[in-house]
């Protein structure tokens, strides 16, 4: 593996690549099959990196001009596990093969804010309608939540609803039917048909975003827990994926915008705000928000969780439109 690739690209998920570092990055992915590939597993180790973080992250407050924790678990975990050649399950997200070299120049762009427009409402849930989530893994109808066990659930054991009188309770870190090698995390999630939006998206403009408000009852001695929001794009419909291993569906589908994740806090009178953000590829058929709380303490066993109170409330998706003027910029220097 290219140390100097791997200096590059590590600069640049830390956030601490300069302009010419960015000029020299994407030269590099331009010519190299090997740097590409390397970014896509990177990127996708961002999932596991922020719950290897989340304890540092809380511990100790970030000084001026320092890196903050994560970084600093990256550097540590990326020597010790990736830039050794060892590929975890999880680095099996992102796009792979050339068809989708797109999805990962997403990644190589200028870390600055840029100007968009709202395009789209695609959901906005206080489960207020009580309609039941599924708990047979990928929910079959456009809609509806589904995943591992979950339930509607009022107000109790001191926690409230962010808004209205109701929200969404994950009970469990299986499904029916779910034989999972490692089980620590609940899942739901809700299909999204974007067959709408096909002429935007094609256009390679558009941006989902998504965000949820988590809660979570007071956990058990020696247990953390985090909630997350992920989002997925899919070029045909996910929901055949029913009762597949999570590695066929992170092979399959076409971007993913990195679970962002944050810790529950131990007071029930407070809601943490996760959101996440992803470009969508010009292929885009299908988007999944895939909400999930994840036990980060103690490690993940073969034995499925009883959550004791995890709950999330007031998600919201929408599509946003970026300036042509960007994208075509961005399209030239490929």
């Amino acid at each position: 593996m290219n140390t100097d690739h791997s200096q590059l690209i590590l600069a640049y998920l830390d956030g601490t690549i300069s302009d010419e570092e960015l000029a020299r990055l994407n030269a590099v992915l331009l010519a190299s099959a090997e740097a590409r590939a390397q970014l896509r597993t990177l990127a996708a180790a961002e999932v596991r990196l922020r719950e290897l973080a989340a304890d540092a992250a809380h511990a100790a407050p970030v000084s001026p001009g320092k890196l903050g924790p994560q970084a600093a678990a990256r550097g540590s975990w990326f020597d010790r596990v990736l830039l050794r050649g060892v590929r975890t399950p999880i680095a099996a997200g992102l796009a792979l093969g050339a068809a989708f070299t797109s999805v990962v120049w997403a990644y190589v762009a200028p870390p600055t804010p840029e100007p968009t427009r709202h395009l789209a409402a695609l959901l906005a849930d206080g489960f207020e309608t009580g309609l039941v989530p599924g708990n047979g893994g990928v929910p079959q109808e456009i809609g509806t939540w589904g995943g591992d066990h979950a339930e509607l659930a009022t107000a109790g054991a001191g926690i409230v609803p962010r808004s209205g009188a109701r929200m969404l309770r994950l009970l469990r870190s299986d499904y029916v039917g779910e034989n999972s090698r490692l089980s620590h995390v609940g899942d739901q999630r809700r299909v999204i048909d974007l067959a709408a939006y096909r002429a935007e998206i094609e256009t390679g403009r558009v941006v989902a975003q998504a965000e949820a408000w988590f809660n979570q009852v007071e956990p058990g001695a020696g247990q953390e827990l985090a909630g997350g929001v992920t989002l997925f794009a899919f070029a045909h419909d996910p929901r055949v994926h029913r009762g597949v291993t999570w590695d066929d569906w992170y092979e399959s589908h076409l971007g993913l915008s990195g679970q962002q994740q944050e810790r529950t806090d131990r007071e029930a009178a407070t809601w943490e705000r996760v959101s996440a953000r992803l470009t969508l590829p010009a292929a885009t058929r299908f988007l999944v928000v895939h909400l999930r709380v994840n036990r980060t303490k103690p490690e993940p066993t073969a034995t499925p969780i009883t959550f004791a109170g995890s709950y999330v409330d007031d998600v919201k998706a929408e599509l946003l439109l970026r300036p042509a003027a960007n994208v075509t910029a961005e399209n030239a220097a490929q």
